[in-house]
């Protein structure tokens, strides 16, 4: 629960004309602004109450994945202190753990959150994206890219399995015989489970010939199905 004085003085620091002047020049875009001399903490409060008050998506750039690590939870609590935004809408994007030269693979893991991060963005999910220098650069290229990656399945249209079988191979999902990780799909006559990187839960599609009978998420430990989705 939050106290009233504490929810006051959140309503002050809103009003501080520096915050409007920010706020505003953001709004109509007119070029660069250098705002300086804050703590990290209070810098993290005004972005989350410029995001607001601004109406717009913001990219914040830091210097590295820790510094992404740090600052998110702190710019998630402000929200919801100030209800200035969703915190799920804090999206970290952090950047590749090896370099192209190296000849490795990222961390799975890191994989994954990219992968829901760029989503988020594409699909117009993210109010403020925090990113180290190293992936700034790439950001609005790869997010449009990943927008074109999206397939829309619905209850009651046709879709043809073996054309999305082949898109999620392309995409970089793996075959497996059960779905227990993000990344994974799993076929069964006509049943697909897959594993979105970006859901909480895997889901269950099954088609009667090219036509979605029916979608639903499923308990990845125990394999049961839930309420349907449409």
């Amino acid at each position: 629960m939050l106290l009233p004085f504490v929810r006051e003085l959140f309503t002050d620091v809103e009003l501080l004309p520096g915050l409007a002047r920010v706020a505003s020049h953001l709004k109509e875009g007119t070029g660069r602004i250098r705002v300086s001399g804050l703590l990290p903490t209070a810098k993290a409060l005004l972005l989350v109450l410029l995001r607001r008050l601004s109406e717009r998506p913001l990219i914040l750039v830091v210097n590295d994945n820790r510094a992404v690590e740090d600052f998110v939870p702190v710019l998630r609590g402000f929200c919801e202190l100030t209800a200035a935004c969703d915190p799920e809408e804090i999206v970290p994007l952090p950047a590749r753990d090896v370099l192209p030269f190296q000849n490795l693979s990222p961390h799975p893991e890191l994989q994954e959150e990219r992968a829901t991060a760029l989503w988020k963005i594409a699909s117009g999910k993210g109010s403020m994206v925090v990113t180290p220098i190293a992936a700034a650069a790439i950001l609005q290229r790869t997010a449009e890219y990943y927008s074109d990656l999206a397939r829309t399945l619905r209850r009651g249209e046709s879709f043809d399995l073996d054309s999305l079988l082949g898109h999620l191979n392309t995409v970089g999902y793996s075959s497996s015989d059960v779905v227990e990780m993000p990344g994974q799909y799993a076929v069964r006559g006509g049943i697909l489970d897959v594993y979105s990187p970006e859901a909480e839960r895997p889901v269950r599609v099954e088609f009667f010939g090219d036509e979605v009978d029916s979608i639903r998420r499923f308990d990845p430990t125990s394999h049961r199905s839930s309420n349907p989705i449409y």
